[in-house]
């Protein structure tokens, strides 16, 4: 799979999850603005490849939304969208173009499922030039709510940072399962959940710690209480097993104005249109469960070849 993102505290614990996945092989990531400014999350990005020994190619996406003007989550993820966590300098090369790393993988066959963790702006792009390339492609997204938002009282951020790429994909008609607030919001982890070293001993366990905790921070100056919920996590856990969730088709609309209800999506009335498989219901302890595993697994295992 490609894992376009917008690293964001929540995406590098996602991108950790999908490289701990022994079910999944990332071919590649690319990056939009959202989470925060392009070059912060493709930093972050390029940073975390690094912090990983991951060599896999990493293209910078669309720096805006489609139409309207940006908007960013710093408040949220603070300065350069990861709160401080530490990161190695990239000593990658300078990142592709998302789009042309996108159509070479789409192009070579190398593709089935694309896992996108931020705004759509990327994929919205490639739709309106080249749509046959995603054709046989199937996209997990998370972002998106029918229950209220995050953002604002009607829209998740995801869709809120760029509402018509949101509308040209849901409504395309390609294969789409969308992990929405409804579901993100059942994933969610506090200290109480956890034992001293979540992920076992190793700079690599140490690490994640520090950034899940640092995800706790940010959520509880808003909630009051240190929480994390697992918003992108879950819809990579929807990549590795989507039996984890119920998912009902559902046909929706978008509010693409630059408006109080920017980015509310909202079930589309009488019959018509392309549906998308819209999570409704999760297994969440479960799915905590086998994020905490493959995580400590995968660190346990650098931790051992540090060892050797």
């Amino acid at each position: 799979m490609l894992v376009d993102t917008d690293p964001g505290l929540d995406d590098l614990l996602a991108l950790a999850f999908a490289l701990a996945a022994p079910e999944l092989r990332v071919e590649a990531l690319t990056t939009v603005a959202g989470n925060a400014p392009l070059a912060a999350v493709t930093e972050n990005a390029a940073r975390f490849l690094e912090w990983s020994g991951s060599r896999i190619p990493l293209g910078e996406g669309a720096a805006e939304p489609l139409d309207l003007s940006p908007r960013d989550a710093l408040e949220f993820h603070g300065e350069h969208g990861r709160a401080g966590l530490w990161l190695p300098e990239a000593q990658q090369p300078a990142p592709d173009s998302a789009l042309r790393l996108l159509r070479r993988c789409l192009g070579e066959g190398r593709l089935d499922r694309i896992v996108a963790l931020g705004p759509l702006t990327n994929l919205a792009l490639l739709l309106r030039e080249e749509a046959e390339l995603l054709a046989g492609v199937e996209i997990v997204w998370m972002g998106g709510s029918l229950a209220g938002g995050n953002v604002t009282p009607w829209a998740e951020f995801n869709c809120y940072a760029d509402p018509s790429a949101a509308a040209t994909v849901l409504g395309s008609g390609l294969r789409i399962r969308v992990i929405g607030l409804e579901v993100t919001r059942q994933c969610r982890l506090r200290p109480s959940d956890l034992p001293p070293e979540p992920f076992g001993r190793g700079p690599r366990a140490e690490w994640l710690a520090e950034l899940l905790n640092l995800l706790m921070q940010a959520e509880g100056r808003s909630a009051g209480t240190p929480r994390a919920t697992l918003h992108d996590p879950a819809a990579v856990a929807a990549a590795i097993d989507p039996g984890l969730f119920d998912f009902e088709p559902r046909r929706v609309v978008v509010d693409v104005a630059e408006g109080e209800r920017r980015g509310e999506i909202v079930e589309r009335s009488g019959p018509g249109g392309p549906a998308v498989q819209w999570a409704v219901a999760v297994d969440a302890p479960r799915l905590i469960e086998r994020f905490l595993d493959n995580l400590r697994d995968w660190a346990g295992a650098e931790a051992t070849r540090r060892a050797l």
